[in-house]
């Protein structure tokens, strides 16, 4: 059974994930050192993906009910978490008067969900340090999907950028086979993740009927060069090193063929790792219907704050009352 606190407990789980600033540092040593040892002949935008195999935590551990999942991708199976919506009063009060256990609720037809989101997590770790950002979702009786990209986690296959777009078509297309006839499906993404959706979405209209993209990055060489303008150590390198980064998949080249449904860009100018300007240019080269908001909040940090998820509720809501 789900513990009435147990949304504050699996916030806990963003404690174990690296600190944003060492990420930087990581990344900024990685191509540093792919510069010393002459790779500067290939594409350095795997470098882009730090995935860990190990998760540190799970649902269980929280007493939070999930489902876990796998499902099959072209480079092998994929992992990820489903997270069914949690009952409305109205609906526990439904539950009460019926005298039904929970593994009763659908075949009863008392849960009510109002729509699925898929969310794609970031470039670090796996989905047991993402999953917090993205399950409190569940209390406004969403269904909420995460999954690993291949080679991250559970997922098999070696990480790359083209085989993790293909990965997103493939949870779409596994949300859609799960979701109540009727019901929207709504993306959500954030920092590489929502970079990587604006492209798979781009290429893929179909299966998606709003799009939310937190602190997505516009170009993958701009954003090179402004991660080693960081360090003393990496400044003079920036533009040599950007020059390697293969840009076939930028984002700000496929957003203009985004599908005409609902999009939301959300920046934050306390972010140390996306700056504002990459969501100010993707949302100027989208079109209609299109939206953006500067919330507050660090770059993992946006997600927890009360204010920024009253946000994201009220587009999900507004989206789903449309064409209703």
């Amino acid at each position: 059974m789900l513990l009435q606190n147990s949304d504050k407990n699996f916030k806990e789980i963003r404690l174990l994930q690296i600190n944003d600033d060492l990420k930087i540092c990581m990344l900024i040593r990685c191509v540093f050192l792919m510069m010393t040892l002459m790779f500067l002949v290939t594409g350095c935008t795997q470098l882009f993906f730090q995935p860990m195999q190990q998760h540190l935590l799970t649902p269980e551990q929280f007493n939070i009910d999930y489902e876990d999942i796998y499902f099959k991708g072209d480079a092998g199976e994929l992992h990820g978490w489903w997270f069914a919506a949690q009952l409305s009063n109205t609906q526990k009060a439904n539950l009460r008067k019926a005298n039904l256990r929970k593994a009763n609720l659908r075949k009863a037809n008392l849960r009510k969900v109002r729509a699925s989101v898929l969310f794609l997590h970031g470039n670090g770790e796996n989905i047991s340090t993402h999953s917090s950002l993205i399950y409190w979702l569940t209390r406004y009786q969403f269904d909420v999907f995460i999954f690993d990209y291949r080679g991250y986690g559970k997922s098999e296959g070696s990480v790359q950028i083209s085989g993790a777009i293909n990965d997103i078509s493939r949870a779409r297309n596994y949300v859609a086979s799960r979701n109540i006839k009727g019901n929207k499906l709504f993306i959500i993404g954030h920092s590489l993740g929502a970079s990587l959706g604006i492209v798979n979405i781009a290429l893929h209209k179909k299966l998606v009927d709003g799009m939310i993209f937190v602190s997505a990055f516009s170009d993958y060489k701009k954003i090179t060069r402004e991660m080693m303008s960081e360090s003393w150590i990496t400044w003079a390198f920036q533009w040599p090193i950007s020059m390697t980064i293969d840009d076939e998949f930028n984002p700000v080249d496929f957003v203009e063929r985004l599908p005409s449904v609902p999009k939301l860009f959300i920046y934050s100018e306390d972010d140390s790792i996306i700056r504002p300007q990459h969501a100010l240019n993707l949302y100027e080269k989208s079109s209609e219907p299109k939206f953006i908001e500067k919330v507050n909040g660090s770059h993992n940090g946006m997600f927890s704050q009360i204010e920024n998820q009253q946000i994201i509720v009220s587009y999900l809501n507004r989206w789903m009352l449309k064409n209703d």
